[in-house]
C-alpha cells in the first residue's frame, strides 16, 4: 500500500511540475533565494551599497540620474556639467554607469525617499532578468525543462553575479546580453532573420561600450566554434558568404542605430584619461603565484579574496558536468575546446588585458565563462539518464585530485573557511545523490529534482558566503540602511547649504587631502550637493585634464581622478579657480598646514564659522568642517597678454611651471600679436641632513633589551619591564644571563654586525642627501629624518619633497623566511619547522604585489603615498617620480619624517628639499589675472559669457577642460579654440573690447542621431525585406 501511494504521488508530482512553466518555476525559486541570500544582509539592517565604489560612485550616480529624469537635478543628460569634478559632458560621464542601462530608468518610479530601496530592487529585478536570458538561450538550443531551469539557475547566482550585485550592479548587464547574442547568432545559422542580432548589437552599444567590447570578443569566439562545429555535424541551414553578410549588415545596423549614444561615448573615450594610459596587463607575463594557488578552490567558491577579478564560484554540478563532458569528449568536442580555451585564458594575464580593452589584466570576461559553465549543467541533467558506472570513476578521481590540488595549493593544509568546507560538502552530496540515484534505479525526473534541490542549496550558499554575518567578517563592507542618503545629505556638514545661500557667483571648491579617507581614489557625493568640488571618480575622465596634472606632478593624479584635490597645493588650487577648501574642524584647531591665501570663513561673531559635525555611522570623519575661503582663486576666463610656447614651457620643472601659467598663459599654437615670455625658476633647494631616527640591534645591551620584548616564555625574565632599560645599557647587561646571552652565540653576533654595516653602509649612501631608505636583518624598515640646515629658509614658503629616480625593492619569499628566523635567533624563540610552514603560508598567501607606502610628515602635515600595486585593476601606474606637498607655513620648519613599508628598500637618484615662497610677488600676479577676468561673467549649464576690453592682443584663457565640443564666438563671429595650459579651453583675441560666447554639445551627438535614425530606417527595411523574402520562399 505505501509503494502504491509513493507511485501516485510521484506520478503526480512529475505531472505537475509539468504542467508549471519554466519561467514560472524559475521565478518562485528565484523568491526563494532571494530571501536567503540577500535576505542574510537584510536581517543585519544593511544594504547592497558597497562602501567603497558602491557609496562613491554607483549610489550618486544613480541619484543624480534618478534627479535628471525628474527635472530636479537643473542639468540635461546631454550637455556639460559643471558638478563633474572641474566639468565633463553629463552624457559621456554617465554613458558607463547608466545612461544605456535600461533598468536605471525604472528609479524614475521610486519617491526621492526611496532611492536605497531603488538601488536595492534595480539590482535584484537585473539578476532576475539574467536568468530569463538563460531560459531563452536553452529554448533555442532545444535544452529540457529541467536543464533550462537548473542552468538558468546556475547562471543567475553563480559567484561572479553575487560578486557584482553587491558591488558593481551594472556589471549585471553583460550576463543578460550574452546569452541572448549567442541565440541571435545561433538563429543567423539556422537560417533566420539577421534583425535580432543588429537589434541585439545595437542595445549592447547603448548599454556601454566597454560590455560591448568584451562581448564582441566572446560572440565572435562563440560563433567561430559553432560555426566550425554545426559544419562538422552538417547541421547549417546557411552557407558561409550569407552568414557572414548577416553578421556585418547586423554590426553595421547596430553600430549606425545606436550612434547617438555610441559616437560621443567612443569619442569621450578615444581622449580620456585611460587613452595610452594604462600599462599593458600591469606589465605581466604571468600572474603572482598567490593568484595560481588560489584557483583550484575558486572554480567552485567565491568566499575570500579575490585576485585579478577572477570570480567564478559556480555550482558543483557545472563542475561534475565538466568531468562528465571531458569523459566524453569527442561527442562534447565543441564544448571541450571551449573549455581548454577558458582555462588557458585564466592562466596568461595578456588574455584578460585583451580582453580589457588592452589595458591592466583583470579577468572580467569570466562572465562569458559562466554560460557555457550553465549550459554544460544544463545538458549534464538533460543527460543524466546516461551516466554509467565509468563516469562515476571519473567523478571520483578528478575531484579526489581537485581536493589535493586544493590541499597543496592551500600551504599543504585543508584549513578552509566554514562556508568553503559547506560548499565541498554539498559538492559531494551531488556525487553521492547521483550514485544513489543509479544503484537505485530513479527515474531521471526524481534524480532531477533532487539534483535541482541540491543546486537551490549550492547557490544560497554561494550567496551567504559573501554577506553572511555566519560565514564572511565582510558584512562591514555594505552600508547599513539608510546611510547612503543621510551622507549624501551631510558630506560637508551642511557648510555646502551655507555656500549656496552665502555666494551667489560661480566658483569651486576643494577639500583638503585629509577630510576624508578613503581606499577609493575618489567620491562623487559632492556632484549632488552642487559645490563645483574640483575631484571627481569617474572610469571616464578628460584625457587633456589629466595631460594638465601630469605636467605639474599632482602626486594625488590617477586615472580614475585627475584632479583630486591638487595635493593642497597654492598654486594649483587657485589655477583652478577654487575659492572654498572644506577643512577638518581639528585641523584648523591644530593649526595643521592649510594653502596659503586661505582664511577660514568667520560668522557675524567675527569667529571661525564652525559647521558641527553631523555623524553618519562607518562613514564620517568624526570632526566638524570649516570653510577656508580663497582670497587669490583666478576667475574661470580671463585674458593673458603673454604666452608660453610650448619650448619654452616643455623645459621649465613642474613647480616653475604652474607659477609661470600666472604670468603668461601657456599656448598650444603661437599666437600672433601676443609677446612670448619666458620664466624664471621657482623655489630654493634646501639643504639637509640625513638622520636614522630607528635603532636596529646592534649591541648586546639592545639585544637583552630586545629578547626580554619578544620573549614570550614564561619566565621570569620575561616579566621585566624593559622601559629603563633602553636608556641604560649596564642595566640591561644584567639580564645577560636570564636571557641566555651571557655568552651569545655566533648566530647572534652575526645578526648584530650585519645591523651594524647597514647602518654605516646607509650612514654612506645618504651622507649627500637621502639615496636609500633600508631595513634591518630584522626586517624592520627604517625612520628617517631629514633636519633642515636653514629653518628660517622655509620661513612663509611651501615646503615640497622632490623625489626622483624612485626604485622599490621587495623580499622574495625566501627572504621573509629568513627575516623570520633572524627574529627568532635574536628573541630566543623557537622556529620549528611547524613554524616555518606556517610562517610560508602565511607569506605565499598575502604577497606585496610591489605596492608600498611612503608617509612624510612635519610637525603641521601628514602626507601618505601609496604606489598601487599590480593587483590594481584601476588606477595601477608606477611612480618613479614624486613631488609632495608638505604644506604652507609661515614659521620655520626643522625637520621632515620619513617612513616606509612592505618594501624592504626604497632607491633614489635624487631627494631635495624645496621651498617656494609665498608673499607679495604671487598676490600681484593673481590680483593681475583677477582684474582681467571676463566682465559680466555669466556661467550656464551649456554657455559661457562675458565681456573684456585689452589694449592689446591677448589669450583667452579660462580652466574649463578642453573640450572638442566648446565653440566659440567672439562678438558673434565664430572663431576657433585651442588647448591652454596644457589642458583647457582657450583662444587667440584681438585688442579691443570683445563679446565672448562659449556654448556646449556633446562631440558627435549630432552626428550620432542622424545616423542612429537612418541605422532604425536600415533595420526596418532590411527586417520587411527579409520577412517578404521567406515568405515567398515558403510559398
Amino acid at each position: 500500500m505505501t509503494s502504491l501511494l509513493y507511485f501516485i504521488g510521484a506520478i503526480t508530482l512529475k505531472k505537475v511540475t509539468k504542467l508549471v512553466p519554466v519561467w514560472l518555476a524559475y521565478t518562485i525559486i528565484f523568491v526563494g533565494i532571494v530571501a536567503c541570500s540577500f535576505g542574510a544582509l537584510r536581517l543585519t539592517g544593511q544594504t547592497t551599497i558597497w562602501s567603497l565604489d558602491g557609496i562613491a560612485q554607483h549610489y550618486p550616480i544613480l541619484t543624480q540620474f534618478y534627479r535628471i529624469l525628474h527635472g530636479t537635478a537643473h542639468q540635461s543628460l546631454f550637455g556639460w556639467s559643471w558638478n563633474l569634478g572641474l566639468g565633463a559632458d553629463q552624457m559621456t560621464t554617465f554613458a558607463y554607469y547608466v545612461v544605456g542601462d535600461p533598468f536605471s530608468y525604472l528609479i524614475a518610479l521610486f519617491p526621492a525617499d526611496k532611492l536605497e530601496l531603488g538601488y536595492q530592487l534595480l539590482t535584484i529585478l537585473r539578476l532576475y532578468v539574467v536568468g530569463l536570458a538563460f531560459l531563452a538561450f536553452a529554448k533555442q538550443f532545444r535544452l529540457n525543462r529541467g536543464g533550462a531551469l537548473t542552468g538558468a539557475l546556475i547562471y543567475t547566482f553563480n559567484g561572479y553575479a553575487f560578486y557584482v550585485s553587491y558591488h558593481h550592479p551594472f556589471f549585471l548587464l553583460p550576463l543578460i546580453f550574452f546569452p541572448l547574442l549567442c541565440l541571435a547568432i545561433e538563429r543567423i545559422y539556422q537560417g533566420h532573420s539577421f534583425g535580432w542580432l543588429a537589434l541585439l548589437i545595437g542595445l549592447v552599444l547603448i548599454c556601454n561600450v566597454y560590455f560591448a567590447y568584451v562581448l564582441a570578443i566572446g560572440a565572435v569566439i562563440f560563433a567561430i566554434i559553432r560555426y566550425i562545429d554545426l559544419a562538422y555535424k552538417h547541421r547549417l541551414n546557411v552557407s558561409f558568404l550569407k552568414a557572414l553578410g548577416s553578421f556585418i549588415a547586423s554590426g553595421v545596423i547596430g553600430v549606425l542605430t545606436s550612434a547617438v549614444i555610441l559616437l560621443p561615448s567612443a569619442l569621450a573615450m578615444l581622449h580620456s584619461s585611460r587613452s595610452g594610459g594604462s600599462i599593458f596587463a600591469n606589465g605581466l607575463k604571468l600572474y603572482p603565484p598567490v593568484y595560481y594557488l588560489n584557483l583550484p578552490d575558486a572554480l567552485i567558491n567565491s568566499n575570500g579574496t579575490i585576485y585579478y577579478w577572477v570570480v567564478i564560484g559556480t555550482s558543483g554540478l557545472s563542475l561534475l558536468g565538466i568531468i562528465w563532458m571531458m569523459r566524453h569528449f569527442r561527442q562534447n568536442l565543441a564544448v571541450n575546446i571551449t573549455l581548454i580555451f577558458i582555462l588557458l585564458g585564466l592562466l596568461v594575464p595578456a588574455v584578460a588585458a585583451t580582453f580589457n580593452v588592452m589595458s591592466t589584466p583583470s579577468n572580467r570576461w569570466v562572465l562569458l565563462a559562466h554560460l557555457v559553465f550553465a549550459f554544460i549543467a544544463a545538458r549534464f541533467v538533460d543527460q543524466i539518464h546516461t551516466l554509467e558506472p565509468a563516469d562515476f570513476t571519473w567523478f571520483l578521481g578528478v575531484s579526489t585530485g581537485l581536493l589535493i590540488l586544493v590541499w597543496a595549493t592551500n600551504g599543504f593544509s585543508l584549513k578552509l573557511t566554514t562556508n568553503n568546507l559547506i560548499i565541498y560538502v554539498i559538492y559531494f552530496l551531488f556525487i553521492t545523490l547521483l550514485a544513489y540515484g543509479l544503484l537505485q534505479e530513479l527515474y531521471a525526473w526524481q534524480l532531477k529534482i533532487g539534483l535541482l534541490a541540491l543546486v537551490c542549496l549550492n547557490v544560497i550558499t554561494t550567496g551567504l558566503g559573501f554577506y553572511s554575518a555566519n560565514f564572511s567578517a565582510s558584512t562591514e563592507n555594505e552600508l547599513p540602511a539608510g546611510t547612503a542618503s543621510r551622507w549624501a545629505k551631510t558630506y560637508f556638514d551642511a557648510a555646502d547649504r551655507y555656500l549656496n545661500r552665502a555666494d551667489q557667483s560661480f566658483y569651486r571648491t576643494s577639500t583638503t587631502s585629509d577630510y576624508y579617507t578613503s581606499l577609493t581614489v575618489g567620491n562623487n557625493i559632492p556632484m549632488l550637493l552642487n559645490t563645483h568640488t574640483i575631484s571627481s571618480y569617474y572610469s571616464v575622465q578628460n584625457g587633456y585634464l589629466n595631460t594638465f596634472n601630469k605636467q605639474l606632478q599632482n602626486s594625488q593624479n590617477a586615472m580614475n581622478n585627475p584632479t583630486d584635490e591638487v595635493d593642497d597645493r597654492t598654486t594649483m588650487n587657485s589655477l583652478l579657480g577654487v575659492k572654498y577648501l572644506f577643512a577638518r574642524q581639528d585641523n584648523v584647531a591644530n593649526q595643521a598646514a592649510a594653502p596659503y591665501g586661505f582664511t577660514p570663513v568667520k560668522n557675524k561673531a567675527g569667529h571661525i564659522a564652525v559647521f558641527t559635525d553631523q555623524p553618519v555611522y562607518g562613514l564620517g570623519n568624526g570632526t566638524g568642517t570649516v570653510l577656508l575661503k580663497n582670497q587669490y582663486a583666478l576667475p574661470l576666463a580671463y585674458t593673458q597678454t603673454k604666452q608660453l610656447t610650448d619650448t619654452t614651457y616643455n623645459q621649465l620643472n613642474a613647480l616653475t611651471k604652474e607659477r609661470a601659467l600666472l604670468s603668461g598663459t601657456h599656448t598650444s599654437k603661437t599666437v600672433s600679436g601676443v609677446t612670448k615670455t619666458s620664466a624664471t625658476t621657482v623655489g630654493k633647494s634646501v639643504p639637509y641632513k640625513v638622520n636614522v631616527t630607528s635603532e636596529p640591534v646592534t649591541t648586546l645591551p639592545q639585544a637583552i633589551t630586545y629578547r626580554l620584548q619578544h620573549n614570550t616564555s614564561k619566565s621570569l625574565s620575561a616579566a621585566v619591564s624593559t622601559k629603563g632599560l633602553m636608556d641604560d645599557p649596564k642595566e640591561a647587561l644584567k639580564y645577560a644571563a636570564a636571557t641566555g646571552l651571557d655568552d651569545p652565540s655566533t648566530r647572534v653576533e652575526d645578526l648584530l654586525a650585519q645591523n651594524q654595516l647597514m647602518l654605516t653602509n646607509n650612514a654612506e649612501a645618504n651622507k649627500n642627501g637621502l639615496k636609500q631608505m633600508t631595513s634591518d636583518v630584522l626586517g624592520q624598515q627604517q625612520t628617517y629624518q631629514l633636519q633642515i640646515k636653514r629653518p628660517k629658509s622655509t620661513r612663509n614658503t611651501e615646503l615640497y619633497l622632490d623625489l626622483s629616480g624612485i626604485q622599490a625593492s621587495f623580499p622574495s619569499t625566501k627572504t621573509q623566511l629568513a627575516k623570520i628566523a633572524n627574529q627568532s635567533a635574536l628573541a630566543g624563540t623557537p622556529n620549528t619547522k611547524g613554524d616555518k610552514l606556517n610562517n610560508w603560508r602565511e607569506i605565499t598567501q598575502h604577497p606585496y604585489f610591489d605596492e608600498y607606502y611612503l608617509n612624510v610628515n612635519t610637525s603641521k602635515s601628514k602626507t601618505t603615498f601609496d604606489q598601487l600595486g599590480i593587483n590594481n585593476m584601476s588606477d595601477y601606474e608606477p611612480k618613479h617620480h614624486l613631488l609632495i606637498n608638505l604644506g604652507y607655513s609661515s614659521k620655520a620648519r626643522q625637520m621632515v619624517n620619513l617612513t616606509f613599508s612592505n618594501a624592504t628598500k626604497l632607491s633614489f637618484k635624487n631627494v631635495k628639499l624645496i621651498a617656494v615662497p609665498f608673499g607679495k610677488s604671487y598676490q600681484q600676479q593673481t590680483r593681475a589675472i583677477q582684474v582681467h577676468g571676463l566682465n559680466n561673467l555669466n556661467v550656464t549649464n551649456n554657455t559661457v559669457t562675458g565681456n573684456t576690453n585689452r589694449k592689446q592682443a591677448s589669450v583667452l584663457t579660462t580652466s574649463i577642460p578642453y573640450s572638442t565640443g566648446w565653440h566659440l564666438t567672439v562678438d558673434g563671429q565664430k572663431k576657433s579654440t585651442q588647448i591652454v595650459n596644457s589642458g583647457f579651453v582657450g583662444a587667440s583675441l584681438t585688442k579691443g573690447p570683445h563679446h565672448v560666447r562659449l556654448v556646449y554639445e556633446t562631440p558627435g551627438l549630432k552626428l550620432g542621431k542622424w545616423l542612429s535614425i537612418g541605422g532604425g530606417l536600415l533595420l526596418i527595411i532590411a527586417s520587411l525585406w527579409q520577412f517578404v523574402w521567406q515568405r515567398r520562399q515558403q510559398a
